[in-house]
């Protein structure tokens, strides 16, 4: 679970730091960087409460990072696929499907850590 633990707080800090200086300057950041930021304090308390709690906390929040994931994910293939064009589309359909990718793997192994877990009890 160390490395688990380590990858949700790694993962946390890129996602809160990329959001941020995304928007840097520009007075949408409160609104356009929110829901980043929650997800990455999320992923962050997670992994903090993990050592006490368990892993169902890092299951919750890799899920809820997913979540967002596919949320971007949709309508940017949405619009390489069917229009109208978007500037970027295929670069940031590649970057959230490699985003998606461990995002998928956390949550697996989470749940099946929470497994784990169970059967000790």
């Amino acid at each position: 679970m160390k490395a688990l633990r380590f990858l949700t707080i790694l993962v946390a800090m890129l996602l809160a730091l990329g959001e941020i200086a995304r928007w840097w300057g520009n007075p949408r950041l409160v609104p356009l960087a929110l829901d980043e930021c929650v997800v990455a304090a999320a992923l962050l308390g997670a992994a903090l409460a993990s050592r006490r709690l368990g892993p169902a906390p890092l299951a919750a929040a890799w899920g809820c990072y997913c979540g967002l994931v596919l949320s971007l994910l949709v309508p940017t293939l949405d619009h390489l696929l069917h229009g109208p064009p978007k500037d970027s589309a295929v670069f940031y359909a590649v970057i959230l499907a490699a985003m998606l990718t461990p995002g998928l793997w956390a949550v697996g192994r989470a749940l099946a850590l929470c497994r784990v877990s169970q059967r000790e009890r």
